[in-house]
């Protein structure tokens, strides 16, 4: 239909389209108007108008760690013996579209304490993620993890995704395991005299005072290498705690760290002396009491204490002379 339009006059018409703002497409519009004057040539205008609509991108990615018999990594049980330390951990990734478009994977790194490896390759070809899709599971090999070396272990995903048409996005995820190594100490005490005899099996002594020597044997039962905190003793009588942890330093080093059998320079269990002059005629019980502390790399700490205790068999009195026969 033809419509006048006379000078300083507008006018506008409008259109509906349905457009798909997700399809990355440029969308171009020409318009071509024709009007003749009353009396003259006809005349033409033109326009164009162009909009290439941005696709919204949102993707999240998640880290999930299982060990070998489907705990969270978290969760693992502690282990009991030096042959459970390691464990195989397997990390799986998982990437779920919830933009309103379909995105083409474009980076996938992930890294683990330092170390960098390219999750693309396991995709197996599949880069393309829609938002109606299943989200996308990829799984690296199980990795053993020493769950007794008081390790940290960080591990960090970056996933780049590009829309058809629009800005890439990117997302992360972290998750870290910080295995809680365990922790198990003891100590025994013994006690000799000079002559090498136990002080239990001591006879009423002829010198009351006499130099008695106090043994100390610790030992390392569980899985894991721990640091000796703290070492002290108590002789009663007449008491009073006495830190014997330079013993101890002085025969394996400083820091005292005692590994499971066979991991150490020395042998097990690691014993410690120390001699001490003790009165034997208080006619009480002798008793030497001793607490150790130790700690694993990470983890709780743990404590053991020994005793020892004896009573010195006391003198018979001696029976006076016997008179002689009366003259």
């Amino acid at each position: 239909n033809e419509r006048e339009i006379c000078p300083g006059e507008t006018f506008a018409v409008e259109e509906t389209v349905d457009t798909d703002l997700c399809a990355g497409n440029t969308y171009t519009t020409n318009t071509l108007v024709e009007a003749n004057p009353p009396n003259g040539d006809a005349c033409q205008a033109t326009d164009e108008y162009t909009v290439t609509p941005e696709a919204a991108c949102a993707t999240i990615v998640e880290i999930t760690c299982t060990d070998s018999e489907g705990n969270d990594c978290e969760d693992t049980p502690e282990p009991e013996t030096p042959e459970d330390c390691l464990e195989p951990f397997t990390y799986c990734y998982i990437v779920t579209n919830v933009g309103s478009t379909c995105m083409d994977i474009t980076s996938f790194v992930r890294d683990r304490n330092g170390g960098t490896a390219d999750l693309i390759p396991l995709l197996n070809g599949v880069i393309e993620i829609c938002p109606d899709d299943d989200p996308i599971e990829v799984c690296e090999e199980p990795e053993l993890t020493d769950l007794c070396a008081g390790e940290t272990y960080e591990t960090s995903v970056i996933l780049e995704a590009n829309p058809p048409n629009g800005d890439s996005c990117q997302a992360t995820d972290e998750y870290t395991v910080e295995p809680e190594a365990p922790c198990d100490v003891t100590v025994e005490v013994t006690c000799v005299d000079s002559e090498g005899t136990d002080c239990d099996a001591i006879e009423a002594p002829e010198d009351c005072v006499q130099d008695l020597t106090y043994t100390y044997c610790i030992d390392n039962p569980g899985p894991t290498c721990m640091e000796v905190t703290d070492f002290v003793r108590t002789i009663t009588p007449p008491g009073g705690e006495v830190r014997i942890l330079g013993l101890l330093t002085a025969e394996i080093g400083n820091p005292p760290v005692i590994c499971p059998p066979g991991e150490n320079a020395f042998d097990l269990p690691i014993c410690v002396s120390e001699e001490v002059s003790t009165n034997l005629c208080t006619n009480e019980k002798i008793s030497v009491t001793t607490k150790i502390t130790a700690a694993p790399p990470n983890g709780d700490m743990c404590m053991d204490t020994g005793m020892y205790m004896f009573t010195v068999p006391t003198p018979a009195p001696t029976p006076p002379p016997t008179p002689g026969p009366t003259p």
